[in-house]
């Protein structure tokens, strides 16, 4: 079983997140900018400690196109998504089969719907999550790391960050099948077993998004929702939008002269500086930390089988981009407004029956 049920209250939600105002702080730029020179560093995160041995295992060689291992990668995360959040298993025809009926049950709650443009929490859940991100960098003195940290940052297990290119290049490529593996439940040497799984998931069939647009409308808004909570303590939409944007803004007013200190800079005063702001950051790389883990490692090195394989993958199957955009938007509901909108069971006045006959 399973249904969207038809007394989640999604349409009064409506009003309050079809906010599509400009959100334009003074300032705003310069956290926003340091977000992105973070975020392409994986900054701020704990400092990659790699065993200089490793240059020296003989990872095996992923055959797999890059195409392929996308498709590969999107079916396994969707089998563990809806396993995760739902208890069904899309590997079981009768569980798959409940699957689509949360599908067409969706379907018929958003088709009464219209669509909705939350630009404005969107943009401010954006920039309070940048001052956040921000902050933590600065208090852990990343724009300016002290020599220890610099070096651990450029000089991973001693040795430069570019001596690792070719490891992490074929780590890489091999990670993706490594994690699809887990997500299907097979081992990385029963290519049979992940060859079996993966034709079922791309059999799978699925109703149509009838209102694709309001669904990524929604689940955009939810997730801003969700951040602003988590970050503020508070209820974003009890409060209102204007309200949060104060608060942001005594973020951003607080944030600005701790950085103007930080860098001898007047970032307050008006006039552009942030290119010279930029100028004055660390020459730092981007940390494989999270991808490069003693456990991915070794499982690369087993992964033999799955890196030999050569299979042609043309198409990615369509339920990929109906069953992830469903699994997204049911997760954003229970982060932003701990709503349980699939229900195990029917109540007494659902549909579910009803539409499936329809299909």
């Amino acid at each position: 079983m399973g249904c969207f049920c038809h007394q989640t209250p999604l349409a009064g939600l409506l009003p309050q997140l079809n906010v599509n105002v400009s959100v334009s702080l003074p300032g705003a730029n310069i956290p926003l900018s340091l977000s992105a020179w973070l975020n392409a560093r994986s900054l701020p995160c704990l400092p990659w400690q790699p065993d200089p041995n490793w240059l020296n295992l003989p990872l095996p060689k992923l055959q797999l196109g890059v195409r392929a291992v996308a498709t590969i990668s999107a079916m396994a995360s969707l089998r563990a998504q809806v396993l995760a959040q739902f208890g069904l298993d899309l590997l079981i025809p009768a569980q798959a089969r409940a699957f689509a009926r949360i599908v067409a049950t969706m379907n018929a709650r958003l088709s009464l719907m219209a669509n909705i443009n939350p630009l404005g929490w969107i943009r401010l859940a954006g920039l309070n999550s940048a001052i956040d991100q921000v902050t933590i960098a600065l208090n852990a003195g990343l724009f300016a790391p002290p020599a220890n940290l610099l070096l651990s940052l450029t000089m991973p297990g001693g040795l430069p960050m570019a001596r690792w290119g070719s490891f992490l290049s074929l780590l890489g490529l091999l990670a993706p099948m490594i994690a699809a593996s887990a997500q299907l439940n097979v081992s990385l040497s029963e290519t049979a077993q992940l060859s079996a799984a993966l034709r079922m998931l791309a059999r799978l069939s699925l109703p149509p998004l009838a209102a694709p647009e309001l669904m990524a409308s929604l689940t955009a808004a939810l997730s801003a929702i969700a951040s602003l909570h988590a970050s503020l303590g508070i209820n974003p939409l009890a409060l209102g939008l204007p309200a949060v944007q104060i608060r942001i803004q005594a973020k951003l007013a607080a944030l600005l002269p701790a950085l103007s200190a930080h860098f001898g800079l007047n970032l307050g005063g008006g006039g552009d500086l942030l290119g010279l702001l930029l100028s004055l950051l660390p020459k730092l790389p981007a940390l494989p930390t999270s991808l490069a883990t003693t456990a991915v490692v070794q499982a690369a090195l087993s992964a033999t089988a799955i890196a030999s394989l050569n299979w042609q993958v043309s198409v990615m199957p369509p339920a990929i981009a109906i069953g992830l955009p469903t699994c997204a938007l049911v997760a954003q509901l229970q982060a932003a407004l701990a709503i349980n909108a699939v229900l195990s069971a029917p109540c007494p006045m659902c549909d579910a029956a009803k539409l499936m006959q329809a299909l």
